[in-house]
């Protein structure tokens, strides 16, 4: 298992995000500690990446929803085949006041506690 310790900031954020349910502006919000969607965008290929290891993995999983309720109660799962299109449409990442598309990131079926070292 790799220690919290030993974690980057980017992998301890999704991990806590995951937990929440997160959407994923969310979780730029989280990581960049900004209100700035501008700023957001700077983190998004480092998550959208880690995002897509760790699905492969099965540590996260995405949902797609139309708000509230959260998507993994109300969407559907995003297929394993379809992750890395849906993280790489920049909309996915967009916060919205009335949102007609969420994207969630959940735990995945694999514990995190897994995760080996050097990932």
């Amino acid at each position: 298992m790799k220690e919290w310790e030993q974690w980057s900031e980017d992998e301890y954020c999704l991990y806590v995000n995951c937990r929440e349910a997160s959407p994923l502006w969310s979780l730029l919000a989280d990581r960049t500690q900004s209100d700035s969607a501008e700023v957001w965008k700077t983190k998004i290929p480092a998550f959208a990446d880690l995002i897509a290891r760790w699905s492969r993995l099965g540590f996260v999983a995405l949902f797609a929803g139309k708000g509230w309720p959260p998507p993994h109660i109300s969407g559907q799962r995003v297929l394993d085949g379809d992750v890395e299109s849906v993280l790489s449409d920049p909309a996915s990442w967009q916060c919205h006041e009335n949102p007609t598309r969420v994207i969630a990131v959940v735990l995945g079926e694999r514990d995190i506690s897994e995760l080996e070292e050097g990932m």
